[in-house]
């Protein structure tokens, strides 16, 4: 008797679950058989009540499907023989998909345990084969492969796998091989009478990273890592330099939930050639560091961290933590907790200072309330507010005497009415008063209490206006229509002499040097204590050309032009004109990009800074970057003087094999400072790469650093620089 696929998936249901049939753990289930591609065909012999579905069959209970040329069932059984390219895919309870393959199989549907010969079984990211496999064990609990293999490489000829007698994997997912050997390719490596391990991510593993420096000598970063819980991870690392001695430190790396987030590391080392500091006064052989940070959000709005950031001289961080020391020469020790409301936020702040060689302003602690800006009322005025007190003591460190404190409690308030006219003309006027109080300073001879006012006003006028044409078109300069957008700006700012003057207080937050303009206005210009007269309008000109590319608006053109002019009285060493800046972004195509900084210094007339970067990234295959920095001596930033230069080329040269390239020269001493020279290889299954740097210390000689990294791509878990808290203080070969 002979049956459409549609009839059969109906009266074979019937026929096999209206039987004496084991008992079923899922009784709500129904058994559906269809056939794959709608053409299939069914026999049901009532002698035997059997049914032998051919040429493409679906079986379906619950989650688990089967796939197969030919399936035989009999109706008193549960159990689905099935011929010709098998496939059993099961879904299991948290998620996660398991996926056998085989010529020919035996599986029972309800309790899906199998049996399978020349099999394929696939659990990402791990998978095997072999001749037989045998389930046993409620749900398939326990599998048990002869002749196996196991690899996390998919691929039909793995570059590593490891080949055992028998192979059992249970469904806590450990899997265990007997008579088991490593083979790299077609190479066996290791031997092990018995192999055992989780197929879950690894609670516990080492991570090490060989390589040499020529301060550092032949070195070896290794660390042992514990995943206790998704919420909490260890490490404890083991590190070995041939020059320097043996370095140790535990990390730690928790999620408490909204009560926050903490990551920290000690570390020590037993340094047998510390060297001096900057001072020239001899670093101890004993020598540690404590880095640790948490931030909490434990309810809306509100935000606590704390940063603790121990040396026990200055050097370390430079001597064995390059790239931290490269972010931040003095990081900050802190506890800062806010609170934040719809229009102010009060927050509270502490910065001690525990490296006693570091120069340091403490707060002890500091308040702040502040107030975004707010309209006031149905009014068209807005204000805003930001005051703040505490106990100030600035350190001046171990070599030096400087050392002065005072109770400071400061109060700023502003009013601004935002006015537009004609929809393109923007005019923002501002009035604001700033109250400080300074108790009676110690460590400062000649400087009393004092209470200082200061008042500053001003406006910002500023216009845009936009010309569209839609119909431009060139091929080679990727623009499809083309919009100009044009915003000048005059920002004026006025403060007159204050009753108080800077040198008359004790200085906590100064003006600092630097490459940029300081702001105008309050209160983005937070140098509290050097505050004083200022007669200032900041010119700009803001200039944008975009076009569409890929369906979205990109920039073409986008040119910046500012100064400011001094109005009024010229302080000591002001020019009437500040340097003029001019920032250019040219992107002519999308792989294309130029950027470029000029300050001019009108007052001596000079060049002060010419910046340039340029970025080709034509396809997947190479990337270029390249640069420089002129500087001449400026007293002001103290005397800098350089023209440096630096590229940075990555080039794919096939699909297994790249090199990146980087250096950095310094045109005024004919130097070039910094090189680094990757290559990586591809083998699929992981990447090998090497890495070699040369750094140029001038009178301290020439550093070299030669790295070794692997990393297996197919096994995420079996990182060769270890956690993010680890011992990953050398760059990534392949980043």
């Amino acid at each position: 008797m002979r049956f459409t696929p549609l009839g059969l998936a109906v009266l074979l249901t019937a026929a096999a679950l209206g039987q004496d049939l084991a008992p079923s753990t899922e009784p709500e289930l129904e058994l559906i058989i269809t056939s794959a591609d709608g053409m299939g065909e069914v026999e049901l012999d009532r002698k035997t009540n059997v049914a032998t579905a051919r040429d493409g069959v679906v079986v379906r209970y619950g989650t688990a499907v089967l796939y197969a040329r030919r399936v035989r069932l009999e109706a008193n059984s549960t159990v689905v023989e099935a011929e010709g390219n098998v496939s059993v895919q099961q879904t299991r309870p948290d998620g996660g998909t398991v996926l056998w393959r085989g010529e020919r199989v035996r599986y029972n549907y309800v309790t899906r345990t199998l049996d399978a010969d020349h099999f394929r079984f696939g659990e990402p990211p791990f998978f095997a084969a072999g001749e037989q496999l045998r389930g046993s064990g409620e749900t398939n609990a326990v599998q048990t492969a002869s002749n196996a293999l196991l690899t996390t490489d998919d691929v039909e000829d793995p570059g590593y796998r490891l080949k055992a007698r028998t192979i059992t994997v249970t469904n806590q997912r450990t899997v265990t091989a007997e008579d088991a050997t490593v083979f790299l390719g077609p190479v066996p490596v290791m031997y092990f009478p018995r192999y055992s391990r989780t197929l879950q991510e690894h609670r516990f593993f080492w991570t090490v990273m060989p390589g040499y420096q020529t301060t550092w000598g032949a070195f070896v970063l290794s660390a042992y890592n514990q995943n206790w819980t998704t919420n909490l991870q260890t490490s404890l690392e083991l590190d070995y330099y041939t020059k320097r001695g043996p370095g140790i430190g535990p990390s730690v790396n928790y999620d408490l939930g909204k009560w926050g987030q903490g990551r920290g590391q000690f570390y020590y080392i037993h340094d047998r050639d510390p060297g001096t500091d900057s001072f020239g006064q001899p670093i101890s052989n004993n020598r540690e560091r404590v880095h640790y940070t948490h931030q909490a959000n434990p309810w809306e709005d509100f935000y606590a961290k704390a940063a603790v950031r121990y040396q026990s001289d200055p050097n370390i961080i430079h001597d064995f933590f390059e790239d931290e020391y490269r972010a931040n020469t003095q990081p900050l020790t802190l506890f800062e907790a806010q609170q934040f409301w719809k229009n102010f936020s009060l927050g509270v702040l502490a910065v001690p200072q525990i490296n006693s060689f570091q120069e340091q302003v403490e707060r002890l602690p500091q308040v702040n309330l502040n107030g975004a800006r707010q309209q006031l009322g149905p009014t068209p005025v807005y204000y805003e507010t930001q005051n703040s007190l505490g106990y100030l003591e600035f350190r001046g460190g171990d070599y030096s005497s400087t050392n002065y404190a005072a109770f400071r409690a400061d109060t700023f308030h502003q009013l601004t009415i935002p006015y537009t006219a004609w929809g393109w003309l923007n005019f923002i006027p501002r009035v604001s008063g700033r109250f400080t109080h300074y108790s009676d300073p110690t460590g400062i001879t000649g400087l009393d209490a004092e209470n200082r006012w200061i008042l500053g006003t001003g406006g910002e006028v500023t216009a845009k206006a936009s010309a569209l044409w839609t119909g431009v078109r060139n091929e080679f300069w990727e623009l499809n229509g083309l919009r100009h957008i044009v915003q000048p700006s005059f920002n004026y700012a006025y403060v007159p002499t204050p009753n108080v003057l800077p040198d008359q207080i004790p200085k906590f937050d100064r003006r600092v040097p630097s490459l940029e303009l300081e702001p105008v206005e309050f209160p983005d210009n937070n140098s509290i204590d050097s505050l004083g007269y200022r007669n200032v309008l900041r010119l700009s000109l803001f200039n944008l050309l975009q076009t569409k590319r890929a369906g979205d608006v990109r920039p073409f053109v986008s040119w910046q032009l500012y100064t400011d002019w001094n109005v009024g009285e010229l302080e000591v060493d002001q020019d009437r004109f500040s340097d003029v800046y001019s920032r250019l972004l040219f992107q002519p195509r999308d792989w294309f990009a130029y950027g470029t900084l000029l300050r001019y210094d009108v007052a001596a007339p000079r060049v002060a800074e010419f910046d340039n970067l340029i970025r080709i990234a034509p396809n997947d295959v190479w990337s270029w970057t390249v640069g420089n920095r002129y500087l001449p001596p400026d007293p002001v930033l103290g005397n800098l003087d350089s023209s440096l230069f630096w590229s940075s080329l990555g080039f794919r040269l096939n699909e297994n094999w790249s090199v990146r390239m980087s250096q950095q020269y310094e045109a005024r001493t004919g130097t070039i400072e910094a090189q680094n020279y990757t290559l990586a290889r591809d083998f699929r299954s992981w990447v090998g790469a090497i890495t070699v740097r040369i750094l140029d210390n001038g009178p301290n000689g020439v550093d070299w650093t030669v790295g070794v990294a692997f990393q297996l791509k197919a096994a995420p878990n079996a990182s060769a620089t270890g956690p993010e808290f680890g011992p990953n203080r050398l760059l990534t070969p392949w980043n």
